[in-house]
């Protein structure tokens, strides 16, 4: 991308060295070659990203990459499809083999010491896949001398080992297919990585395998770019909120997840961290009254006071905000029940910055407590980044941000 860039600017230097000289029509330059863009992408992953007997991979990463990159100026047909296979991703973008990957790429602490995340575009869950007729595996926990089969380079096997099943038995293979063979065959017990993409093996062998549908991890899908490259990180991630909140995404959902088993989270809560912080204002400068609010915003919600906390919100976000707060709230999970009965969370207030008057920033901390460790990789702490406004001489919450703390 960034060759063609300067192809570009070369071709308009030329042009402008020209000037002098005004050329006929039939001596005109020829136009700048269209932009390309080669971007990394699953072969496999029913729902999410298949390549086709036509050569032409479909799903529903393929449909955020191909917005992404019609949003960049660079159409369908200038785009190369690159398979990037779990073990390859970092090293395709490493490289400039590739110039982003859209590939069901789990934001992990690991992987960000090596490559920047743009988004996330959606969020997922760890779970199983079993035989149809498997009546005994309903939980990772169940896996104890039994054998789980995933992908080379991913670390969802790992999970259950260390956190839910000591003695489970861990097989790979290059690709998720060949797992799911051999879950057909009677070789592996169960196939394990994240729900959205073990849906879609359902899917495409109807009566054959069982989704377990016990979600016990929370994965961020982000779009991979060159480590550093925060321009690029910034403009996707802003592509992505596009694609929210005009319906595209909704209705890429709509066209290749549902139907599969998957049972979708909400549209994520799209943020640009951890490159970007919210730094603290000086509080001199600051409004008494928006600290005093923003206080107030963690206090109502640690005291679990919803009705206190909405009269702190803009009315027409209240319930976009809501379904923020409730998602990640252990009360008000329905994967995990009774198991986190006893969690709970607290909000500190870390930093509050004001642009003017009328408009100011803050950030808070959540750190959930009686979590069970099996669940770590479930509850994260978060950092929230809430927008401030204030409306009739009242400082209100009209917007909300958050980014998973990783460990």
């Amino acid at each position: 991308m960034k060759r063609a860039i300067r192809a570009v600017a070369l071709t308009a230097g030329l042009t402008l060295a020209a000037c002098g000289n005004s050329p006929k029509p039939d001596d005109a330059p020829p136009p700048p070659p269209p932009r390309t863009l080669t971007i990394g992408i699953k072969f496999d992953q029913p729902g999410l990203s298949v390549k086709g007997i036509d050569g032409r991979p479909r799903g529903f990463d393929i449909d955020i990459a191909t917005y992404i990159a019609g949003k960049l100026g660079v159409t369908p047909e200038h785009i190369t499809w690159r398979e990037a296979r779990s073990d390859q991703r970092e090293t395709l973008l490493t490289s400039e083999t590739v110039d982003f990957v859209v590939a069901s790429y789990s934001i992990t602490a690991a992987r960000q010491q090596l490559v920047s995340f743009a988004g996330p575009y959606l969020m997922a869950g760890q779970d199983l896949l079993v035989r149809q007729s498997e009546r005994a595996i309903d939980a990772p926990e169940d896996l104890d001398g039994r054998t789980v089969c995933t992908a080379e380079g991913s670390t969802s096997a790992d999970k259950i080992r260390s956190s839910f099943a000591r003695f489970v038995k861990l097989t790979t293979r290059e690709t998720y297919p060949q797992c799911v063979a051999d879950l057909i065959a009677g070789t592996v017990d169960a196939v394990t990585t994240d729900d959205v993409i073990l849906a879609g093996y359902t899917h495409e062998q109807p009566g054959m395998l069982r989704l377990v549908g016990h979600r016990f991890t929370r994965e961020r899908y982000g779009v991979g770019v060159r480590k550093g490259d925060l321009e690029l990180q910034s403009r996707i991630t802003a592509i992505i909120h596009a694609m929210i909140d005009d319906g595209s995404w909704r209705r890429a959902l709509e066209a290749h997840l549902y139907g599969t088993g998957y049972k979708p989270l909400p549209a994520p809560v799209v943020f640009n961290a951890p490159d970007r912080t919210v730094e603290p204002g000086d509080p001199a400068t600051l409004d008494p009254a928006l600290v005093n609010a923003a206080k107030a915003v963690a206090a109502t919600s640690n005291a679990r006071d919803w009705e206190g906390f909405r009269s702190l919100v803009c009315p027409e976000n209240a319930d976009a905000i809501d379904e923020i707060v409730f998602q990640y709230t252990p009360q008000y999970d329905r994967s995990l029940g009774a198991e986190i009965r006893n969690a709970g969370y607290t909000n500190t207030v870390t930093g509050v910055t004001q642009s003017d008057p009328n408009s100011g920033t803050f950030a808070f901390h959540e750190t959930f407590t009686n979590v069970p460790e099996k669940y770590r990789a479930y509850f994260k702490d978060i950092d929230y980044t809430g927008t401030m406004v204030r409306r009739d001489g009242a400082w209100k919450l009209c917007g909300l941000t958050a980014d998973f703390v990783e460990p």
